[in-house]
């Protein structure tokens, strides 16, 4: 590599760089409008760079897609769950279908938005807008109550390369760990997200070595122990504490 294109290089990786600050104008403006998806984008950014760095992808560059990938629900945020109060869910009285458009534009709006500020580069917008694939959005088809699910898919692109199918991977992950914490084992929840992505053939274009796609299980493990972690209840212990300086 020449000098001239290690000196692009590197000023393209600041460039990126400049987009994980907080006080970028945009990320002020996602956290402002949409505080639950804000917050999952950022978990999902830091399950990346674990993977990243364990499977020798550009870390800054899969952050970046990480904390953006979510950005278009700041057009509709109330229509997504992490960001409703309690008893809170416009859903309810939208036919199934309605429903299904609404969520699956996050996508496309998602690209919108990045494609009007310079700062990212076109492979990475592409690769965002592959997170979904053309999985089934399953509460609303059951809501639906048929078994024709070819309504109930999104449009976009199944994942093309690595980066985007670990960009998909980390994104179910952490939303079932969320809504399941406490409830099921980590790893089971590994399993059953990589299980159906594949059964469903979402990941059938991209090419991965099965020693990666170990690394990328074993990272995710880690990560999800931390998250799953229990807290020590301290009033619990002290009172076993003084039981058995009790004898008892």
């Amino acid at each position: 590599m020449t000098d001239e294109n290690q000196q692009q290089e590197e000023k393209e990786k600041n460039s990126l760089s400049d987009l994980l600050e907080s006080s970028y104008p945009l990320l002020q403006k996602f956290r402002e409008v949409c505080p639950g998806t804000f917050k999952h984008s950022q978990d999902v950014s830091v399950m990346v760079e674990g993977i990243s760095l364990a499977i020798g992808l550009d870390v800054t560059y899969m952050k970046v897609a990480a904390l953006y990938h979510d950005i278009g629900k700041m057009y509709n945020p109330k229509y997504f769950t992490e960001n409703q109060l309690e008893d809170e869910n416009p859903h309810k009285n939208l036919d199934p279908f309605i429903s299904c458009q609404i969520i699956s534009r996050h996508v496309s709006d998602t690209a919108l938005i990045l494609l009007n500020d310079n700062r990212f580069p076109r492979d990475l917008i592409q690769l965002v807008t592959q997170h979904h694939g053309t999985s089934v959005m399953k509460y609303f088809l059951d809501k639906a109550g048929t078994d024709v699910d070819d309504h109930f898919r999104y449009k976009g692109k199944k994942p093309e390369c690595v980066e985007a199918a670990v960009l998909m991977i980390c994104d179910r992950i952490e939303a079932k760990s969320r809504s399941e914490k406490g409830k099921i084992d980590p790893n089971a929840i590994i399993e059953d997200i990589l299980n159906s992505l594949l059964s469903d053939g979402q990941l059938e274009e991209v090419v991965m070595r099965l020693g990666d796609l170990q690394k990328i299980k074993d990272a995710l493990a880690k990560e999800l122990q931390g998250t799953f972690q229990k807290r020590v209840d301290y009033k619990k212990a002290k009172e076993e504490g003084e039981n058995m300086d009790k004898g008892v």
